[in-house]
């Protein structure tokens, strides 16, 4: 499927009927909600799923069913993810729902504002959305520069706060030298001067869209290799390049 109909066609497919209605709180924490839906059957698992405010609980029994995050709606039917037609219907394939390689959906990252950082002797580990400005962003470039050898990613650069960020992702995205572009990037200098004469801005406005898709929430974003993505800075970037 090309990027361009995923754009269309964004999201996941739901399928599904209403069975319940309840005047729940606005929130509930995941132990009441356990307990709330067992009278339906003994739960085996509760998992998220890359729907906002969506999971899908299994009984032991076998049944699944979906549930808003508060406990208010259940859902019965099918899920289907149309971006890999794939339907989700046990624990281990919501999980996997959280996995989307960017190469199956059809991205290219020459086609984006890109800039590698990083040990290129070894496999690359993410991709990561990244706007100029952004503090959290920041805070990632800071402790993967303190061990380069360890890292082979790529920085999209991803235009989010504002007309200055913009600016400086255009910049970055021409500068003639990259190794310069990321040095600049990542530690706020203005080392890149010369620029491409042929350089299309299109490449920075493409980042958005993609996020978009992905249902990124703001910068930084990261995308692993086998897909599995991640709002914000994560707590542990090695924990989590290596978790299952």
């Amino acid at each position: 499927m090309s990027l361009k109909k995923k754009i269309t066609a964004i999201g996941l497919l739901a399928t599904v009927s209403l069975l319940s209605v309840s005047s729940m709180a606005k929130s509930i924490n995941p132990k009441e909600l356990k307990q709330t839906l067992s009278q339906k059957g003994d739960i085996e698992g509760i998992q998220e799923l890359p729907v906002e405010n969506l999971m899908l609980v299994k009984t032991k029994s076998g049944q699944t069913y979906f549930v808003s995050k508060n406990g208010r709606f259940v859902f019965q039917g099918q899920l289907v993810d149309t971006w890999f037609r794939r339907t989700i219907d046990e624990l281990s394939e919501a999980r996997n729902a959280h996995r989307v390689p960017l190469e199956k959906m059809g991205v290219k990252l020459d086609e984006l504002a890109t800039l590698s950082f990083g040990n290129q002797d070894i496999p690359k580990q993410a991709t990561i959305f990244v706007d100029p400005n952004c503090g959290y962003c920041h805070a990632l470039f800071n402790k993967i520069q303190q061990s380069p050898e360890k890292y082979n990613v790529d920085f999209v650069l991803t235009a989010m706060l504002g007309s200055q960020s913009l600016l400086e992702s255009k910049r970055l995205n021409c500068a003639v030298d990259k190794s310069k572009a990321v040095i600049d990037l990542m530690n706020k200098t203005k080392l890149a001067t010369e620029m491409r004469e042929d350089c299309d801005a299109k490449a920075v406005q493409k980042a958005p869209i993609v996020m978009g898709l992905l249902e990124a929430r703001g910068t930084p974003f990261l995308v692993r290799e086998d897909g599995l993505t991640f709002n914000g800075l994560p707590s542990d970037f090695d924990a989590w390049l290596e978790m299952e």
